[in-house]
């Protein structure tokens, strides 16, 4: 019995869209095996510097085939405040004839290899468009803008044809989990989960079993839990329609897989230097009150007068009455807090002192935070399409 996910329709139309990229470059590279995630696909060592993005954009478009030079336009604010785990965000801007262009927003403790081996997959779509022979003989011009509808489904789909399918079903699916606030009597565990690229994993990994059934091989190595257990589960499921995928995506019956693919040598001019102080996590300066200390201040003050009065009558009366005068006179008394970390800060601090976030701007409610962090999205990138 086949999995649940993605549907026959769905099928057919990943099935279709990899047919078109074997009709344009053949079959050689799907039927190579995938890149293994690890030292020795990558032997370059990382920073989260952009010397670092630089130096695995390289690497992957080298695995992919792809001689053109990396440009990266950083673009660095720092963390969301919003986000437990903030995920790696660099994205294919522009492609060139001689050139990749990326923008780095930013760098996480995240799968970075995998979410940019679906960059690498957009740029093979762009210049594989299915509505042009060649892009550049179309009135393109020498360099094409990424459409994020037209480029970035077919993007993370042709990662699969480059050999890059595992790094990017393992990104696509990322879990996470550590130790939460201590709440007094443990540490509850706290899970996140990131999704980078432009398909869902479910979809990757059943390109990847299509590709291991007319490869005649086994499961991908290097795949992590849940994307392994869904190949092995398409592969189960296809098993017995090598020749009919063949025949879909347009593979002669008796094209050869190749057992190995070539061995990388590591870049001898890789600079991991950072040529900037890295970004600070951007938090912003939430304007909250002394309200909670006045009232409980003040409640105190009424219990003592009441005792010191001796008189049960009015001793209700006392108590509601100063906790409540606390209450109002604490609400005047202004205390900027770190949206990042909640410590109390300075009126124009720029910069929080206990967790060191660059403190972008004020906030008069701690739910105004996404709207103040997507106004400040805006106001570095105003040419972007989302902006408005």
């Amino acid at each position: 019995m086949a999995p649940r996910s993605p549907t026959t329709q769905r099928r057919d139309a990943l099935l279709g869209i990899l047919g078109e990229l074997v009709a344009r470059g053949g079959a050689a590279k799907l039927l190579a095996p995938p890149v293994v995630p690890g030292a020795d696909a990558f032997p370059e060592p990382w920073r989260a510097t952009r010397g670092g993005v630089r130096a695995v954009l390289r690497r992957l478009a080298w695995h992919a085939g792809n001689d053109r030079a990396i440009v990266l336009n950083d673009d660095r604010l720092g963390a969301p405040p919003t986000e437990r785990k903030p995920e790696t965000r660099v994205g294919l801007t522009r492609v060139g004839q001689k050139e990749l262009t990326f923008r780095v927003e930013f760098l996480g403790e995240d799968d970075v290899a995998g979410t940019l081996a679906h960059e690498l997959g957009v740029a093979h779509a762009v210049v594989n468009r299915t509505d042009s022979v060649d892009p550049y003989r179309t009135g393109e011009g020498p360099e094409i803008d990424v459409d994020v509808d037209r480029d970035h489904e077919r993007g993370s789909i042709a990662t699969v044809y480059l050999g890059l399918g595992v790094l990017a079903a393992n990104a696509a699916y990322q879990q996470y989990s550590r130790p939460g606030r201590f709440n007094g009597g443990y540490s509850p565990l706290e899970y996140d989960v990131l999704r980078a690229g432009y398909a869902p994993m479910s979809e990757i990994a059943f390109l990847l079993a299509v590709q291991a059934v007319v490869r005649g091989q086994g499961v991908p190595a290097g795949l992590s839990g849940p994307q392994r257990d869904e190949v092995n589960d398409w592969m189960t499921a296809l098993s017995d329609r090598r020749t009919e995928l063949r025949e879909r995506l347009g593979i002669a019956r008796d094209a050869e897989a190749t057992s190995e693919r070539d061995k990388p040598v590591r870049f001898d001019d890789v600079d991991l230097a950072e040529d900037a102080p890295p970004p600070r996590k951007n938090a912003f300066r939430w304007r909250t009150h002394r309200g909670g200390v006045g009232f409980v201040a003040g409640a105190v003050l009424g219990v003592g007068v009441a005792v010191a009065v001796a008189s049960p009558n009015i001793t209700p009366l006392l108590v509601f009455g100063a906790a409540g005068s606390g209450h109002v006179l604490g609400r005047r008394i202004r205390v900027p807090r770190c949206t990042a970390c909640a410590s109390v800060v300075a009126a124009d601090a720029t910069v929080c002192h206990a967790c060191g976030a660059a403190l972008r701007g004020d906030i008069a409610e701690l739910a105004d935070r996404l709207e103040a962090e997507e106004r400040l999205e805006q106001e570095a990138h105003p040419d972007r399409d989302d902006a408005v």
